[in-house]
This record gives structure tokens, sequence and C-alpha cells, in this order.
């Protein structure tokens, strides 16, 4: 699955293997900088309710989290109050997993709020960043313009 791809050539990937272990490998033109995959099948492995789940950390174009939303989806994130894009990569673990990933330009600590969608509820949730960096966020509620919230719109990665 892609996860980004950016204008200078370098790209972002993720994939499950027949195994169910999560691996990923960034790359710039026609090398691989980086490439892992987990040791274990499912690890952290899948919630039987709902949960978010921190997977990994690119550096393809700047500073990547990659985390999983257990049975439920992201609709929204925002940072201090202001939206933050978020990509939605994929599915694994037999559709229950679904990868997203947030960009920020580089270390960035502190915290994201992400609005979840699970049948016809929602509800928030933070997600931590990183306990370093210069940049920070906190998980507060996107600003509002009047009476409505700012909107944010989750992308889907699509591959080339």
């Amino acid at each position: 699955m892609l996860i980004e791809a950016w204008p200078n050539g370098n790209a972002a990937y993720a994939w499950e293997t027949g195994d169910h272990r999560l691996c990923i490998a960034s790359v710039a033109g026609d090398r691989v900088f980086q490439r892992a995959c987990a040791t274990h099948p499912n690890d952290p492995p899948v919630a039987k309710g709902r949960k978010i789940s921190d997977l990994f950390t690119s550096f393809a174009n700047g500073w990547g989290r990659i985390f999983a939303a257990d049975h439920q989806e992201v609709t929204s994130a925002s940072c201090d109050g202001t939206p933050v894009e978020v990509v939605r990569i994929g599915t694994m673990a037999n559709g229950v997993r679904t990868l997203y990933a947030v960009w920020f330009s580089d270390y960035t600590k502190g915290e994201i709020l992400l609005t979840l969608r699970h049948g016809t509820t929602t509800s928030p949730t933070s997600f931590h960043l990183g306990d370093a960096g210069d940049l920070s966020c906190t998980a507060a509620p996107a600003r509002t313009l009047g009476t409505a919230a700012a909107p944010l719109s989750v992308s889907t990665a699509s591959l080339p």
C-alpha cells in the first residue's frame, strides 16, 4: 500500500505479509533508505474492541507517524485546534485494522486530537506523537468559525 508519494521522488509504503506482519519501506528515487517488518504477526495485537495503536515513524518526507485504528475509522484530526491532514493508507488484519498517517515538517511532540467513527457514533481521543521536537501539538478541538467547526478531510492514498 502506498502511504504517500512526494514530488521530490520520495515515497513511503506499507504492506502485510502472508503471516500478518506489518512491513514498511521508504524510498528516494531508486534507493530504499528504510525497510523493516514487525517481528511478530499482528504486532501490536489487533484489539477485540476499538483501539488506536502507534505503529511506526517515517522520515520519507519530513516526520510522519503511522498508526492503526481497530474496528473504527478516523474522520478528522487537529493540532492545537488547527486541522491536520490524515492519510488513510488501507486496511489489514482481514479488514478490522485501518492504517493512517500524519506528516509534520520536523519532529513534533505532544498529541493530536482524533475524531473516530464506529458505526453511527463518533468519539474523540488523543494520539501521542512523541516527547521530542521543536514543534508541538495539543489535543484541542478544531477551532470554530462562527458556529461551524473547521473541516478536515481524510485523504486516501492512491496507487500510481
